[in-house]
Parts: structure tokens; sequence; C-alpha cells
């Protein structure tokens, strides 16, 4: 397969080039308020089927276009379309282009807003943010990605990995989880408007995409506009106040640029009781231009610190009992004030280099090297020998006690949110503390533990891009990356006693007496740590990775048509620092490597109708290495890793016709994505085991598949009108093979098959849509959407659905069949709507100044009762699957975002 593979990259370079040559054509296109160049308009020569993209500075270029009369069309979702008659002849110059920009229509793209949104599973705390960074002129995913992110909603169904995000060139999904930190960059929206991307398959500049997203961030000082912008923002989310300060000297004469950026966000507590938000954010950048522009050298930093107080996911009983879809029950009251056990601290710290080479107008060479430390822990309670401290654990809710007497006493307790009952008592823990401390024993009862995944990258990437001649584009590019993830965890926070001990205290119940199995460092036997010190686990993952990639794209007359290919090789270690009781030969030190060798094809063809009119088809095929952070059954002790580890593979395709006229323009599409052979990876306590187990699924298939339809429709140049909407199937199409491993030792690598087939992916609806209307007067901007949405399913849990517990089910049994109805039934959440209001005004002022005011509210009607989320908890009880409820996320009620902003 390798020779193949070469001598595919050696055939296609060698592709003979078209002879035939044109005159070219060029010019630049500009905000007719404040002559500002207008990024992303694409520029469509009718009657020649060519087109033509504005890059940072506004300026198009046609390589060769043939001389006669030609109607030039401008499109973006950001300006009211326009087309010009013009006459090709000596002209090669178009000079300046103007356009009016409604760039409040699309409320987010003025406001720059990155919509929040707080994932937890089952075993952790994480942050999965989804946002537009950059604004794609596809009417489907400019409506639907924003106006649905608050419903968890995602596009095709697809994982955030498959959704890549580049800066200055350079990539920036991490090698650990594959995707994105959007907090690295949160707060810092004035320097990451600009930029180039592609969507799913299509042919990309920077890489070599993905069937997501590919999205490259420009943060080159020389492609900021000179000037100024102070920002300040109030909204009722998990924060309620913003602001930002940003300047840039714009391209000077002698060569250089320079620009910064400060910005922040603060909730002393945020809409979601017990949360808050701290954050502070930086960006500072330098270019030097040199040669006419031939060459360009620039430099970039930035960060975004952030503390913030998470919420939880929880039972429907205990939302019904509080009266609240929001209730958190992280938090609970120490000294009077309220505190919050999870707690997220993150910061990633990011520098790149980045060089340009443009020898001509025909080809561009871009080179980057970026390197980022993440630092992200999350807080969280520990206890050892004493009960459990989480409020809503089910032995203390009504539904746990048979008795109605106590159930009532206990109901009552919860509606009358009783302090200590419906929140952590905090003084209590320490009080059980201090009680163990005067019984004789001074390790730690309760405490509070802070869980790291910290990863340091050097990333490199350089691209190539060159216009053959007039029918042929070439892009090819490399990229080198070296990752080290450091797994630990530390001492938070003691709540009073003097130390811990580092064991297991599972293994301790289990093994009675043996000194050995209960350690997690043998090295280090009865360890007492103290704050601040390492225990637990501690280990290191190594991964390594280089690629090489070429993509073609040729323009016949009506068809447009483009191949490409890659090849990718992959590797990763785990290296343990602890010698762990219950695993000791496998535990401390380097394990095994594991490498891999992928590739991937794609293609695909446009044919031109007319200018107008398009059909285009595109297909891919990839096989990925898994990605190390599912890949080990249970990392924080053990090297192991489940058998016959191996890469994934994805097939995809996907139509379209995509239509662009004077007064509406947009797509339809049709889609299929096959993925084979994936893993997936859920930690969870095992109730009848009693304890902590990892369960690894492998050989899972699934099916992503559906319509898409994205339009806008332009009345007049005040009112215009978007609609776009997906209807889908995301399913599992097999019964993967699930291993469980205990981490007390007790068993190792239990496999058993998952019975997952035609079960639903869940946790986004798969069926969604918006309907946009807009009106834009004198830089008046007003629009409302009402979003619709339903087929939203549970995550399912691979433990109710493996193999044993099927075994002596009698469907003649009423009684026992219904309960194994209710332990594989599942869950559909109800469909329903939202309402998003928007009003904003541009005043623009001399001097190429303005002031921008806008308003938005969102879910309007204040509907609390909308299910965006849940998963079905690992614990279970066989004979009773309602004993461990399932756990949801509702959305938040009306909020607004209202922004200030003044330009200079």
């Amino acid at each position: 397969m390798k020779h193949k593979l070469l001598a595919l990259l050696m055939t296609v370079l060698a592709l003979p080039l078209f002879a035939q040559q044109g005159r070219e054509l060029k010019g630049v296109v500009l905000n007719e308020a404040n002559r500002e160049p207008v990024v992303g308009v694409v520029v469509v020569l009718q009657h020649q089927n060519l087109s033509a993209r504005t890059d940072e500075t506004g300026h198009f270029y046609f390589p060769s276009v043939q001389d006669g009369r030609e109607v030039l069309s401008l499109n973006s979702a950001k300006i009211i379309s326009k087309e010009i008659p013009i006459e090709i002849g000596q002209v090669r110059d178009l000079g300046e282009l103007l356009v009016a920009v409604k760039e409040m229509n699309n409320i987010h793209s003025l406001m720059g807003v990155v919509n929040e949104l707080e994932l937890e599973d089952d075993g952790g705390v994480s942050q999965d943010i989804n946002a537009m960074v950059i604004l794609s002129n596809d009417m489907y995913l400019n409506n639907i990605a924003y106006q649905l992110s608050p419903l968890r909603f995602k596009i095709r169904g697809y994982d955030n990995q498959y959704e890549q995000k580049y800066i200055n060139g350079v990539s920036f999904n991490d090698q650990l989880r594959g995707v994105f930190s959007f907090s690295s960059i949160g707060a810092l929206n004035d320097v990451t408007r600009n930029g180039d991307e592609n969507n799913y398959l299509t042919p990309s500049t920077f890489s070599f995409g993905s069937i997501g997203r590919s999205e490259n961030i420009n943060m080159r000082s020389g492609s900021y506009n000179r000037g100024g912008k102070i920002t300040a923002t109030y909204t009722n989310r998990n924060y309620y106040l913003r602001g930002m300060a940003s300047y840039a000297t714009g391209l000077r004469d002698d060569g250089w640029a320079f620009n910064f950026t400060l910005g922040g966000r603060y909730a002393d507590e945020g809409v979601v009781d017990g949360t808050f938000y701290k954050n502070f954010s930086y960006a500072i950048g330098a270019e030097k231009q040199w040669n006419n522009g031939e060459h360009s050298l620039s430099f970039v930093t930035f960060g975004s610190p952030v503390e913030r107080g998470q919420q939880g996911s929880s039972y429907q009983e205990v939302y019904d009992l509080v009266g609240d879809n929001l209730y958190n029950p992280n938090w609970g009251y120490q000294d009077g004030k309220k505190r919050n056990s999870r707690v997220v601290k993150s910061f990633d710290p990011t520098a790149i280099f980045s060089h340009v080479w443009k020898p001509n107008d025909k080809v561009n060479l871009t080179t980057g090297v970026g390197a980022h430390y993440s630092r992200y822990g999350g807080s969280a309670l520990n206890w050892y020998n004493g009960p459990d401290p989480r409020p809503d654990y089910y032995r203390y809710l009504p539904s746990y006690f048979e008795n109605e007497e106590v159930q009532a006493y206990y109901q009552d307790l919860w509606r009358n949110k009783t302090r200590g009952v419906t929140q952590i008592d905090w003084d209590e823990l320490y009080m059980a503390n201090k009680r163990a401390s005067l019984a004789g024993d001074d390790a730690a009862v309760y405490m509070v533990e802070e869980r790291r995944k910290d990863l340091f990258e050097i990333s490199m990437n350089s691209t190539l891009n060159a216009q053959i001649n007039r029918y042929l584009k070439f892009t090819g590019g490399v990229g080198v990356r070296r990752s080290t993830s450091l797994q630990f965890k530390t001492v938070d926070d003691l709540l009073g006693a003097s130390h811990v001990l580092d064991i297991d205290k599972f293994a301790e119940r289990d093994f009675p007496g043996d000194q050995n199995v209960i350690q997690n460092d043998l090295t280090k036997p009865n360890r007492k740590a103290y704050k601040g010190d390492t225990f637990g686990y501690d280990f290191r993952v190594n991964i390594n990775s280089a690629n090489i990639w070429l993509q073609n794209q040729y323009s016949l007359g009506k068809v447009d048509l483009y191949y490409g290919t890659k090849l990718t090789y992959t590797d990763f270690q785990r290296d343990g620092k602890m010698l762990n009781g219950r695993y000791p030969d496998s535990s401390k030190g380097k394990g095994k490597k594991h490498d891999f060798v992928d590739y991937a094809l794609k293609g695909g063809l446009t044919y031109k109708f007319d200018g107008r009119h398009f059909l285009t088809a595109n297909l891919g095929y990839f096989t990925e290495a898994p990605l190390a952070d599912k890949a080990y059954i249970s990392p924080r002790i053990t090297d192991l890793a489940p058998e016959n580890l191996k890469s994934s593979r994805i097939f995809s395709a996907d139509m379209s016709y995509v239509f662009s006229m004077p007064s509406i323009h947009g797509r339809v599409s049709v889609f299929q994505t096959n993925f084979y052979d994936q893993m997936h990876k859920i930690s969870y306590y095992h109730d009848s085991e009693r304890t902590f187990v990892n369960h690894v699924l492998q050989g899972m298939n699934k099916v992503h598949r559906g319509v898409e339809l994205g339009m806008n429709y332009r009345l007049n140049n005040n009112w215009n009108f978007d609609l776009a909407g997906t209807v889908a199937e995301y399913y599992y199409s097999n019964n993967p093979d699930g291993t469980i491993n205990y981490e007390n030792g007790k068993e190792l690598g239990k496999r058993e098959t998952v019975y997952l087939k035609d079960y639903y992916v869940g946790s986004t609806p798969q069926i969604a849509g918006t309907l946009g209307v807009n009106y834009f007067y004198d830089y008046w901007f007003l629009s409302m959407n009402i979003n619709g949405f339903g087929r939203n399913y549970i995550d399912i849990s691979p433990m109710r659905r493996v193999a044993s517990n099927y075994q002596g089910i009698q469907p003649t049994d009423t009684e026992q069949y219904e309960a194994y109805k209710k332990l594989i039934d599942q869950e559909r959440y109800g469909s329903g709507y939202t309402v998003d209001l928007s009003i904003g005004k541009i005043f623009y002022l001399p001097g190429r100044q303005s002031v921008n005011f806008n308003l938005s509210v969102n879910n309007l009607f204040n509907r609390k009762n909308i299910r965006t989320g849940g998963y079905e908890q690992g614990r279970l009880d066989v004979s009773n699957p309602d004993k461990f409820a399932s756990k949801y996320y509702y959305l938040q009620g009306i909020n607004c975002f209202l922004n200030a902003s003044y330009r200079f």
C-alpha cells in the first residue's frame, strides 16, 4: 500500500500543464460606508464561469480571463449582492468596487459572540465550546451553527475532532483528544475575525481538509486595518461583563505592522447558582514585509487564562423537587458563602512564527511554527471512609426510600431547599475531618483534588499554493507535530486535615490485608500527601505525527474538478511515573509504542449549468489512527491497551445543488458518512462490583446521513429572509466488542459484546432548522429567528446493553419483560422551538470612526423545559433499571447580549 501511495503522489506531481493563457484581472472590494476591505466576498465572472474570493485586504485576482463583455457578480452573506457589467479588454485592474455591508444582519458576525456550552461526562469535568470564529458564506452553516448552538447542535452529527482549526497556517487541534480549545482565544474576538475556511471535503488553500469544517484564523498583524476598537458587553449567561480593547498600526511604509488586544470576562456568579467566571486575555503581534511584499515574517503570542465554576447535570426528580431545571449540585455554603467543588483553571499560552513567500501573484508558500502549553485542571471532591458528600446522590433522594412517610419527609426538605440537603454541606465536611483528627487519625476523610490534563505541543506546517495556469491550481503541504500530555492529580484542599493517604480505597476494601495492591506508588508505600503534592496517578503520553498531502484543482469550462491525497504517520507511547500496586508490571516507565500509517483520498466535481446554477459532488475515504486519549483502557494506572488496536475508517459522500441569483441564493445537499472501527471509552462506578471501571468499545460502526437546505431571499435592499435546516439520522450500525477493566485490579480486560445496533447517536437534534427575518435601513439592523428542533436522543450507556444483561430474559414473564424494556429502550426528547430577536445600529463618524450598539435577546418566550442533552448512567441494577436514573441538561431561559463598541 505504501508503494502504491508513493506512486500516486509522483504521478499527480508529474501531470502535464496546460499552456493556454489569457488576460489577468484583479480588483478590490470595499465597504462603501468606511472604505474598509471586505473579506470573503465571492466574485464570479458569470459568462466564463470563473470565481475568486477576496482576501484579508479585500483584493481578488483572476490569473487568466478572456476578452469581451462580462457580468461581475459579488456575493457574500455579509453584503447586499451586487452585479456589475464590465468590458474586459485592455483593463487589467477594476480598481475599487464598493458594496453595502449588512454586518449586523447576522448578529454574531458583528458581535463576535462565542457561545459557550459547558458539557460534563460521568467521569469528570470538561469544556467544549462550539463557536463560529470565522464566518462562512454558506447560508446553511452561517445560520444554523450559530442559531442552534445553545441546543448542542452538531453539524451532520460529527464530533468536534472533525472541525479543524489552524492559526496562521499552523494546525491547533490537539493530538490527544483531536479538538481545538476555544478557551485559548476567549475574549479575543477582534483578532480572530479574519481568515479562510472550507466546508466538508471541498478544496482548501491551507489543509487537506476534513469531513467537517476546516478554518484558518489569520492573526498576522499586516492583515488588520489601522485603528483601534473598544468594546463593552453585558449579558446574563456564564459571565455578565465583557470588555475588549484593540489597536493595530496597519502596514506601515517601512513594512512593519503591530497590533495588540486585551480582553476579559467576569461574573462573581453566573446565571446558574454557584458558578462564576474570571478571565483575562491578551494578544500581541508583529509583522515585517519586504521586497514589495514578496516576503513576510510574522510573530503572534496570545493567551486567555480563565477560572470558572461549573454546572453539573442532575436527575429529573431533583429538578422537579427544587422547581429549577438549572439546579446545580456542585456547590454549597461554607461559612455563609457559596463554594463550587467543580472549578476549572485553564491557560493556553501560545506563540506562532509564520513566513509567507510570494515570488509572484500565482505562487504562495506559507510556513509556520507554533508552540503552546495548555494548563487544564478541574477540581472535584474525594472522600475516604465517609458518606458520599454529593447532595443528589441517589441514596439521599426521596425515591430511594420505600416508606411513604419517609419519602414525604425528604420531599419537604428538598422542596424547601434546606441547607445541607440540596447543596454540599462544606461545614460538615470540615467537621468530619476534625472528628477524625480528634479520634487520632489526621488523614483526610474529605478533600478536594485537582485533576490535571496538561499538554505541550510544537507544530510545523508548510503549504504551497500555485496557480499553474488558467486551468490548474496546485496545493500541497507537509506537517510535523510533537505533543506531550501530562496527566496527574494534586492535593488542592485538605479541608482542615493534615494530609491524605496515597492508597486506593476500593482496593483496600476488596483486598484486605494486602499492603502492596492498595498502593498508588509502591516506591513510596503509605505515603502522606500534603497540599500541592501529586498523588493517585501520574503519567505522560508522548505523541508524534507527520503528514504530506497534495491537491489539484482543474477548471475546464463547464466542469471544475479536484482530487487530493494525504499520507500520515502517527505514534504514541505512555510513560508512567508511579509504580501502581494493582499493575506493578505495566504501570511505571515507558510502555509499548503504538504506531500507525494512514491515508486519505478525496475528489469531487462541479458542473456549471450557467453562472448561477451549479451541481457539486464530493467523495472521500480516510483512515485515522485512534486518539491516544481513547486508546488506553486504564491509562491512570497501567499501559494496557485493547487487543488489535487499529485505525478507524471513514467513507463520506455528498451532492449539492448551489444557486446564486439576484434575489435568492443558497444550496440544498444530501450527504452520507459511514464510520467503521471507531473507538469509544466511558468511565463509571460499577455498582455490583463496587469499584471504578473503564469501558472501551472497539469496532464500533456508525452511519450519518441526511439532507441540508440553506438559502437567503432578498426582497429588496431593506428586507431579506434566511432559511436553513436539516433532516438527518445518526445511528449505530453494528454491535461492537467492549473491554472492561477494574481499577481495583480485581479483573483485567473483561470482553463482552455490546448491543448498539440501530440505536441513535445521542445529544444532538437530528431534525433542526431556523427561519430568519432581517431588516436593514440606514445602518439600522433588525432580525428575528424562529428555531425548531426534534429527534434528540439521550446518550446511551454501553453497560446497559452488554450481552450478559440479556441472558435469561423470558418474554412471557410480563414483569421481567417490562424491566427488560426499561433497560434497553432509548429515551427520545420532545421537540420544541425558540425565538430570538436582535436590533442594532452603526453610526459612522468622520475620520473612519464609528459607534455600534446592538442588543440580542435569545429564547424570548423564556422556555426553560427544553432538554439540550443527557446521558444514561454507567451504574446499573439489572433487576431495577430505574434505580440509577439518567441525568440531563436544560436550556437557559430568556437571555440577552448587549454590546457597544467604538472604532477609531
